[in-house]
């Protein structure tokens, strides 16, 4: 059988390049660029992203004689820039960055762009670009911001992308893929209609005629990690621990236990454990802290359970750990750390060194998993239910433990409302920081809002553009945030994760996703509570509707502005709850969640 290599440069596409060639029937496998050698059956090679500049000195490289490959080879994002600047090319690093949703123009004459239009609208995420060309090489695309958005080897056999064909949002990626896949072969007779067996397969394998203990969030990842286990090794086999840390939706463990009840699952026990939780996440106010701290009492829980359990009977930890959870803590030893996932602290890695963690689904992204749900026999409103994070509730609350602004950012602040003014906006960078993934690499910089002047009638479109524009051109801003009314100057306070702030949280959530359930589109749809008070000394939130297929990426949902405006009068009725504010940041650069 015929593949295509992916040669893996740390980036957070690189399984999901990966994925697309597998989706379009070729088999595909990614290398480490130190191991790679090109091997008979590979028709092939696709340079993956990545998070550094080509122009560093410790640059990742690879050891790969380029001009007498007999396979064509393609560049993405950095992969791009590596191979131009392998042939001879020119890489700048400077002001002419793009995050997100780019209309670029192509030559529909090149054989990668073969069926498409002179337009096409494709996903950007870059620092560096491609300056000067290879002797032999021919630009094939551009952008407003990027002279070479792609760039073909005057024989073909060389391809360049800066942007990202394998997002959904790149609305003719799969095609420009399938055209480089022409290239290569013309055979496609790779199929995952066996997925579901291989998997199980895998679990009783991995699992040996042991017990199998699985932390139970009742999120679709565990509940398919659980269901592909007991298709495994049985029912009776398997101990199920579900942890209410006090981080739950409203409630949301009373509704599982229903769900698990009426599913047929046995030993399951609920540990109710809010007090801990509260009582060692006191005073915490950083994110990544939040993160390990959570992580590390549920292992401590799981190992007290383990404790009443036989010394007799030989256990491994199942986790419904998810691709996107492991690329963004840095799988990769070349992958930039986006944030540190709960399944991936210190004592987790310490039982994978172990080989006491099994993790079916660690290869997957969230539509792929939901697809082996429905393969499983799970119930469809289930597998389609919002994913919610293991750490909860504690990541939608941005804690702060002063009351006191820098005002570093007022220099920008002036700069963004001289580019709102084109669009009869103003806007204000807030003193409070979110997560956000930019070239490849984890920021941490502030949200800003921004609203219409003298009542102007907003749209999505221009919101569209001025999130891109603002984003791209303001070093400190990595989220944009709308207000359907003027932003008086904002007051921060302190917030913690204190139980009377996260009942105002569920109570606001319950309402919001009342109210939005009914909007399919909606993919997830997170609720932040913010350490920022309005005039009328109310807090203020942030709702983040989201439209994605796997998490990897995303875009903001379009929701009507006069159901918009009827959301937020219902949920203002709870008592506390101030100014609700629309995320629209696409994803990258903006994580889908705060923290």
């Amino acid at each position: 059988m015929k593949k295509v290599a992916i040669i893996d440069f740390g980036g957070q596409y690189t399984h999901l390049i990966a994925r697309r060639i597998r989706n379009l029937g070729v088999y595909s496998e990614i290398y480490n660029p130190e191991e790679f050698e090109l091997k008979e059956d590979i028709c092939g090679v696709i340079f993956s992203g990545g998070p550094q500049s080509v122009n560093a000195k410790d640059a990742y490289r690879i050891d790969f004689d380029i001009p007498t490959s007999p396979v064509p080879i393609l560049g993405i994002c950095y992969g791009h820039q590596l191979l131009a600047h392998m042939m001879g090319g020119e890489i700048e690093s400077g002001e002419s960055t793009e995050y997100g949703s780019t209309i670029m123009k192509c030559d529909p004459e090149a054989e990668i762009f073969s069926g498409l239009e002179l337009q096409q609208q494709v996903w950007m995420s870059h620092g560096d670009h491609v300056a000067k060309l290879p002797a032999g090489f021919e630009v094939i695309a551009a952008s407003d911001s990027i002279e070479i958005a792609a760039y073909q080897s005057k024989d073909g056999k060389y391809t360049g992308f800066q942007y990202h064909p394998e997002v959904t949002h790149s609305v003719n990626g799969m095609q420009m893929l399938d055209n480089f896949l022409k290239k290569c072969t013309d055979q496609r007779d790779w199929d995952s209609k066996h997925f579901k067996d291989d998997l199980i397969q895998m679990v009783k394998e991995e699992s040996a005629g042991k017990k199998l203990i699985l932390l139970l969030s009742g999120g679709v990842d565990s509940m398919v990690a659980l269901e592909l286990c007991i298709a495994a090794v049985g029912n009776e086999n398997i101990y199920s621990i579900h942890v209410d840390t006090g981080f739950m939706r409203q409630a949301e463990s009373a509704d599982l236990k229903i769900h698990f009840d009426k599913l047929g699952y046995q030993n399951i026990k609920i540990i109710e454990a809010e007090e801990l939780y509260l009582k060692q996440l006191d005073g915490v106010v950083d994110p990544e802290e939040k993160r390990l701290i959570i992580g590390k009492l549920f292992v401590d829980i799981a190992q007290g359970e383990l404790a009443h359990l036989k010394s007799d009977e030989d256990w491994m930890l199942v986790q419904g750990t998810i691709y996107p959870d492991t690329i963004e803590s840095g799988d990769s030893n070349k992958s930039a750390k986006i944030k540190t996932h709960h399944n991936r602290v210190e004592e987790i890695e310490k039982l994978i060194q172990a080989g006491k963690v099994i993790e079916p689904l660690k290869d997957l992204y969230k539509d792929e998993v939901r697809e082996l749900g429905t393969e499983l026999g799970l119930p469809d409103h289930l597998v389609h239910r919002h994913p919610f994070p293991g750490p909860g509730l504690a990541i939608r609350v941005i804690c702060s433990d002063t009351n006191k602004t820098d005002g570093k950012f007022r220099n920008e602040e002036n700069k963004m409302n001289e580019l709102l003014a084109e669009y009869s906006m103003k806007g204000q960078i807030l003193p409070i920081k979110s997560v956000g993934v930019q070239g490849d690499f984890r920021t941490y910089h502030h949200p800003a809002v921004v609203w219409f002047e003298n009542e102007k009638q907003p749209n999505w479109n221009t919101l569209k553009e001025v999130s891109a524009k603002i984003i791209n051109n303001m070093k400190s801003v990595n989220r944009l945030i709308f207000s359907n009314s003027v932003v008086p100057e904002l007051r921060l306070e302190e917030l913690y994760l204190e139980k009377k702030n996260l009942n105002q949280l569920r109570m606001a959530d319950e309402i919001l996703r009342v109210k939005t359930d009914i909007l399919a589109e909606i993919w997830q749809m997170p609720v932040v509570q913010l350490p920022l008070y309005d005039e009328e000394n109310n807090r203020c939130y942030v709702i983040r509707p989201v439209c994605s297929q796997d998490a990897m990426s995303a875009d903001f949902y379009e929701m009507n502005f006069d159901y918009l405006n009827e959301v937020i009068r219902e949920t203002q009725n709870v008592k506390g709850v101030g100014r609700i504010f629309y995320d629209i940041t696409t994803k990258p650069p903006g994580t889908i969640e705060w923290e």
